[in-house]
């Protein structure tokens, strides 16, 4: 198995001279070096701010509207997944050979922010819209005002995703093009704190008006994005770039391109280990579209269930530092196989809802024990995936092999959303319309992700074999 081994990434940045740092063409001092993380950290909560919202609150008013299953996933899940799979790697890809004043990221996130922002807005007034559209159909049509709003959501939400994805492809790169390596890590840590103090927030304070003040807060997300993402545009300089290169692997024309990195990517059982793992726990995971529509059915309400999830963000935020530190000492790929064997021995206490019926005071306490007990696995998982990748891919082809990943869990995300919605309606119509089909929600997560374990397990004998491995 002719397969590169992992190599430790050799630091661009260097420090010329006490308190002066550089990368690429730019150099900081340290104030210089603390204002661009403000405005980099500003930028992420922003960012977190508008990204926090769907699907928080679009399923529950795709819910309201009486929306079917296979619906919900097909706005939620399915048709985002498409985009992923298409929109992302040509972005990335024109990205990398993007060269212009403003720099070979920003421009992305900077041209794309009107029409998000109006996407965002029109999501927010779906329902008032929906109902305007509905007056002026004629009426032979025969679609009543929840159609024709399902229909608008799932229109705004295309276009919401679509300049989503131009943002998502991008904003990540900026880092390390414009972040002095050698304070990469620290800057990563601060990012998850922000990105978890976003999520506490919303859980604590915003998500409990979900059904009742949809509108306002995305006019307020719209806002926040809009002036916050484009003060970071302007305060954030990038550097200059080297020419783009002219081909790829030595060849040139599309097909030939094209024909290379499948060749690379997809040929070799080491690489298919981890594009199935990281798959099937994407397929494990598309059903948690529904999980509000699970703490729902055991008696929780909207604020119980914010609390939860900010509590959630917080320890998140405690946790990320430690869970980092361990994954470098013990290296990040040994660290996750050791969590997932683990976790799958707890994850069927989520099974405890199909048997009991607990006083919805008593759920409130049970589902934060199981939150609790799950925690740990959850965040040592977030903290490990990135350094995993970092640690097991070749790193003159990362960008490459990440990019095939990505293809590979969107076309499993894409096809989990379709099956996983027609599972839920399946159980649904067994229990005669009941809410108590989305108790088998941790069901189906426990089998998908005993599928990608093993494919760990593989992942990491594979690895173990390699000329070199770290």
């Amino acid at each position: 198995m002719n397969i590169p081994a992992p190599q430790t990434p050799q630091p661009s940045s260097s420090t010329d001279s006490p308190g002066v740092y550089t990368v690429g063409t730019l150099t900081y001092t340290k104030m210089g070096l603390v204002s661009l993380f403000a405005w980099l950290l500003w930028g992420d909560f922003c960012f977190q701010v508008m990204e926090s919202l769907n699907p928080a609150i679009i399923h529950l008013k795709l819910r309201s509207l009486d929306a079917p299953n296979w619906a919900i996933a097909l706005i939620m899940v399915t048709l985002p997944g498409i985009l992923n799979m298409t929109i992302c790697p040509w972005v990335s890809f024109k990205s990398d050979r993007h060269r212009g004043p403003l720099g070979r990221r920003i421009p992305f996130i900077l041209y794309t922010l009107p029409f998000l922002t109006a996407s965002l807005l029109l999501l927010g007034f779906s329902e008032q819209i929906g109902r305007a559209l509905h007056g002026i159909l004629p009426s032979s049509w025969g679609m009543s005002i929840s159609a024709v709003t399902i229909i608008c959501i799932g229109v705004f939400m295309v276009s919401f995703k679509f300049f989503d994805m131009f943002v998502n492809s991008v904003f990540w790169y900026l880092f390390n093009d414009v972040v002095p390596h050698n304070f990469l890590g620290r800057f990563m840590g601060l990012f998850r704190i922000v990105s978890s103090f976003e999520s506490m927030l919303f859980g604590f304070f915003i998500f409990k008006y979900a059904e009742s003040h949809m509108t306002e807060i995305y006019v307020g997300a719209a806002l926040v994005y809009a002036i916050g993402m484009g003060l970071m545009c302007w305060k954030v300089k990038e550097g200059e770039y080297p020419p783009p290169p002219e081909s790829e692997g030595g060849r040139t024309g599309l097909i030939a391109e094209v024909k290379v990195y499948m060749v690379e990517c997809y040929s070799k059982p080491y690489f298919w280990n981890l594009f199935l793992c990281t798959a099937f726990w994407a397929i494990a995971g598309t059903l948690g579209v529904f999980n509000v529509f699970l703490q729902k059915s055991i008696g929780l309400d909207l604020a119980q269930i914010g609390m939860i999830s900010g509590a959630v963000s917080f320890m998140n935020m405690m946790l990320t530092y430690p869970a980092g530190a361990l994954g470098d000492r013990f290296h990040p790929l040994r660290v996750l196989l050791w969590v997932k064997v683990i976790n799958l021995f707890f994850l069927p206490l989520g099974l405890i809802w199909l048997f009991f019926d607990f006083a919805p005071a008593t759920a409130f306490y049970v589902s934060i024990c199981i939150t609790a007990v799950n925690l740990p696995f959850a965040v040592l998982t977030e903290a490990m995936m990135l350094p995993m990748y970092m640690r097991v891919l070749p790193l003159e082809r990362y960008g490459q092999f990440c990019s095939a990943n990505a293809l590979v869990r969107s076309v499993a995300t894409i096809a989990g959303g379709f099956v996983g919605g027609l599972f839920m309606d399946m159980m649904k119509h067994l229990y005669n319309g009941s809410d108590y089909a989305y108790r088998f929600i941790p069901l189906w997560s426990i089998f998908w992700s005993a599928i990608a374990l093993f494919f760990l397990w593989r992942l990491y004998q594979d690895w173990k074999r390699l000329p070199q491995h770290d």
